[in-house]
């Protein structure tokens, strides 16, 4: 059975590269389990955020059109957006959708916490 001690990296030093509301970047120097220091180990910050899956009652999903400019066109996405302080991710959730596409109101479900690029 391997233990969580023996899997977790040491952090060794952090350095901030870039720290914006939308963004934030780090460059740690990290030890792996195995001794072997890497110095050059990327991670990206992001605020938290909701995603919404929403159904019609006629069972149409809903999604919404944006231009993403590092795709450099035009995509279809589900709702999604930035949760506000104080907010429960419910109460994000139901204010992008409305925000996003003037639907709201139904059934509501949780359906599961996930991060997103670790």
């Amino acid at each position: 059975m391997i233990m969580e001690k023996d899997i977790k990296w040491e952090t060794l030093s952090s350095q901030y590269l870039v720290k914006r509301p939308w963004l934030t970047a780090r460059r740690d120097v990290v030890r792996l389990p195995n001794g072997v220091v890497q110095d050059e180990y990327y991670v990206l910050e992001y605020p938290d955020w909701v995603n919404v899956i929403a159904i019609t009652t006629d069972g149409q999903m809903i999604l919404e059109r944006q231009y993403r400019h590092a795709l450099g066109e035009t995509s279809y996405e589900i709702v999604a957006g930035v949760m506000e302080k104080g907010e429960s991710p419910e109460q994000a959730a139901r204010r992008e959708l409305m925000e996003e596409t003037g639907f709201g109101g139904g059934e509501w479900r949780h359906l599961m916490d996930i991060s997103a690029n670790p």
